[in-house]
């Protein structure tokens, strides 16, 4: 069933805020005239935001279109790809899971988990349902996303695949932010309870505060009325299925569902009377598991500590503890964020990766947490997104560049036949070259529809490609030989900071 409208508060309300700035009727419409001015400005398709004060929804406005071609228009119930913002669900299932005593934070995951196994036979004999969610496996931020991406693979078999990753540090020793352990932890869920993560989460969260438009899957979401397409560059692109990254970030939700968790939060895991987990429960999901670079922490009211909990960021601001978590996936950016001591929380969504989500993010705690509202946010990000896309329109001079470096005259070493065959990358799966036409052509098969190019001959045995997916930029592929000159496999050089293709190598079968 859909939820009513929630706009402005009445003015009766609003005057009855506990809060030493006392925001008006007239502070709520500005806010808003803001955020339609520069969510015109950023050239947003779709955006929408909720504020929660004091338990009561204060402020639930929504801007732009579900999709920029059909101008269907986004509303309170307009269902967004949440992404990482999922992982905080993921970690409240854990809790659930303590209060119950069928787990415990230090119990180790491979004793939880029959067949875990990581490269490193120490780190696996010894890390914690804790330390999945507190982002301290021993991987590099976003290592190994390329055995999900894309890709049919259940998460059962993307977790199986994570022992090919090499470990680059220790054990606690250093934040990486990894999807692959919060993919881990619905694993786990699954093992210890015999249902999967998706059935837990809507159980026993979901459905229990009211989440009911809420899913854990975006299958069939072109034909759904209610669902945000995502968008590049201000078009609309086709969903992307992320089943098989659950855990880790397949929610998906609108702004009037996303108050209720949001109440729950503030509650500290008490929603309308019922506990859906504990204080204790609670307090330990937002305290400093992992400790952040801070900054300088020299700017006056900027943040001096920042940690990560259990599947959420934690900073100081203007006094207070700040809770978040963003989230941002091919066409959808998303950021939740509580200030208990403030009894403040909201959250924005948006189709459409921008600078303008952290500018609205900042210009919200402005405007609870300071006396004077005087920084314009969406200006300063407006000019940052401005050069950003300035970066992405220099994208031909650099290829032009690259091609003044591009050694002339030579030829590969082989005719173009030879290079055809299967590949495989035993983390990633199989890859084919074919020789069509007097041309070849690259498929990486567990991602066919996304990862696939022509290969442009550029110098030597190294090849240009642009792959299907328009997310990504152009790339190389280089082939290696063995003494006798016969291909003994390839890698691909992108610059690609979200996949790290570069730790691909795939061999010739």
């Amino acid at each position: 069933m859909k939820k009513p409208i929630a706009f402005l508060i009445s003015l009766l309300f609003v005057l009855g805020f506990a809060h030493s700035f006392g925001q008006t009727v007239d502070d709520y419409k500005q806010l808003d005239k803001y955020i339609e001015k520069y969510a015109g400005e950023f050239n947003m398709p779709g955006f929408a935001i909720g504020l929660v004060k004091n338990g009561e929804v204060v402020f639930e406005h929504a801007y732009g279109y579900k999709n920029t071609e059909t101008k269907d228009k986004v509303d309170e119930n307009t269902l967004f790809g949440i992404a990482s913002c999922s992982k905080a669900f993921t970690a409240a299932c854990i809790s659930i899971l303590v209060d119950r005593g069928q787990l415990h934070w230090d119990d180790k995951v491979v004793d939880v988990l029959p067949g875990f196994k990581l490269s490193d036979p120490e780190i696996t004999a010894n890390i914690t349902v804790e330390d999945i969610l507190a982002h301290r496996s021993g991987f590099e931020t976003f290592d190994g996303d390329l055995i999900w991406y894309g890709t049919q693979r259940s998460a059962e078999e993307v977790v199986r695949r994570i022992r090919y990753r090499e470990m680059p540090y220790g054990l606690r020793e250093k934040f990486g932010y990894s999807n692959l352990m919060f993919i881990t932890a619905g694993e786990v869920i699954k093992s210890v309870t015999g249902i999967p993560w998706t059935e837990f989460v809507k159980e026993n969260i979901l459905d229990k505060i009211d989440m009911d438009l809420s899913t854990t899957s975006n299958k069939g979401f072109g034909n759904n009325e209610d669902a945000a397409w995502p968008h590049i560059d201000g078009k609309p692109m086709d969903f992307i299925n992320y089943d098989n990254i659950s855990s880790a970030g397949a929610i998906n939700s609108s702004v009037a569902d996303m108050m209720q968790w949001l109440k729950l939060m503030l509650g500290k895991g008490v929603y309308n009377g019922d506990t859906i987990f504990t204080k204790s429960s609670y307090y330990h999901l937002v305290s400093p598991q992992t400790l952040l670079n801070g900054g300088r922490a020299e700017t006056p009211g900027g943040t001096h500590f920042a940690a990560y909990g259990q599947g959420w960021f934690l900073k100081d601001y203007q006094g207070m503890k700040v809770i978040y978590h963003g989230g941002g996936l091919p066409g959808f950016h998303s950021k939740v964020v509580l200030v208990p001591e403030d009894s403040l929380a909201y959250v924005i969504l948006a189709n459409q990766l921008s600078a303008m989500i952290p500018a609205i993010d900042k210009k919200v705690l402005d405007f609870f947490l300071k006396e004077k509202d005087t920084t314009d946010w969406a200006a300063k990000y407006l000019k940052y997104e401005k050069i950003q896309k300035q970066q992405k329109q220099s994208l031909k001079e650099k290829w032009e560049k690259l091609a003044e470096q591009r050694v002339k005259n030579t030829k590969p070493s082989l005719g173009l036949e030879k290079y055809a065959g299967e590949y495989n990358d035993k983390m990633y799966g199989d890859a084919k070259v074919e020789f069509v036409d007097n041309e070849l052509y690259l498929t990486l098969i567990p991602t066919a529809k996304l990862l696939n190019s022509k290969l442009g001959h550029w110098h030597f045995d190294t090849f240009k490609i642009k792959f299907a997916d328009p997310f990504l930029p152009p790339g190389f592929v280089t082939f290696s030989f063995n003494s006798e000159g016969e291909i003994t496999g390839f890698k691909i050089d992108m610059d690609a900071p979200d996949f790290h293709f570069g730790k691909l190598d795939f061999v010739k079968k």
